[in-house]
């Protein structure tokens, strides 16, 4: 096997708990990794804002990709190296059609997520809590009608994320979805995450293997999630949780132990072996 240079790291259900906490023993295991010489990066569906209690915990990490790989960031330079942002008319017209069901529409812009007041304050409607979470509410900026805010906005988004009432129309939206140039992934919360076509953290990946100058050979990735596959199909040491799902398992070179065990501690030192 390559030796690996690049660490990079999904964080919901992957380093952190069902919980959302992050465990000393986590912290302790990605310090490592910079301890041994590796480069580290954090690969997520998130935004930037909702990694502030994260970069607490971890502020000496330098480089992110996120938005499952719209945007790349180096923190230290204060750039975003890469972007391939979801077209402003592609996300009117989505959300526009996503009125028909009883969904919580979340607009991924700016390093935020706006999202409508009225959803917000009864996430319970859509089995959204767990966005409540402090490690997440701090990216999310209640609005009044996200459909006004597309309107009068000049500038692409990163991504769409809808939430359902009713699970059972998540398929219908996305099949909407998929008449347009977009990429779609279902995330381990049966939310629907909507993103410009090619962008996905595969794509992301490579473009921060790039910009670092590492193979992608030469790169291990830690996930758990659908939108994983495509980072562990580029990399050369993949492994996931087990924690994930049958598929997500299948795609992956190892398995770790489960996220809420600090699964995540096995896999580091997984590749600290092949460091």
């Amino acid at each position: 096997m390559t030796k690996m240079k690049l660490a990079t790291l999904d964080v919901d259900g992957t380093l952190v708990r069902s919980d959302l906490s992050l465990s000393p023993a986590v912290v302790q295991a990605v310090q490592s990794l910079k301890d041994s010489g590796m480069e580290v990066a954090v690969v997520t569906g998130r935004t930037l804002g909702e990694l502030v209690l994260f970069r607490e915990q971890l502020p000496w990490i330098r480089y992110f990709v996120l938005s499952n790989g719209a945007a790349a960031l180096d923190a230290e330079r204060n750039i975003t190296f890469y972007e391939k942002r979801l077209p402003l008319e592609i996300a009117r017209i989505v959300e526009r059609e996503s009125r028909k069901y009883s969904v919580m529409t979340e607009i991924y812009a700016d390093g935020m997520s706006y999202v409508n007041k009225s959803c917000w304050e009864h996430c319970e409607r859509y089995t959204a809590e767990f966005l409540h979470h402090p490690s997440l509410a701090s990216g999310r900026v209640p609005i009044e009608n996200v459909g006004d805010f597309l309107a009068a906005r000049s500038d692409d988004v990163d991504k769409l994320y809808f939430t359902f009432e009713h699970v059972a129309d998540l398929p219908k939206l996305e099949s909407f979805c998929k008449n347009y140039p977009v990429d779609l992934v279902v995330s381990i919360h049966d939310g629907l995450e909507v993103n410009q076509k090619g962008v996905e953290k595969g794509s992301g990946l490579l473009a921060l293997c790039d910009y670092l100058g590492i193979s992608p050979d030469e790169t291990a990735a830690i996930g758990d999630g659908m939108a994983d596959i495509a980072m562990f199909r580029k990399v050369g040491l993949s492994i996931a949780m087990e924690n994930a799902q049958q598929q997500v398992r299948d795609s992956a070179n190892l398995v770790a132990p489960h996220n809420d065990q600090d699964g995540a501690v096995w896999a580091i030192q997984q590749i600290l072996k092949a460091r």
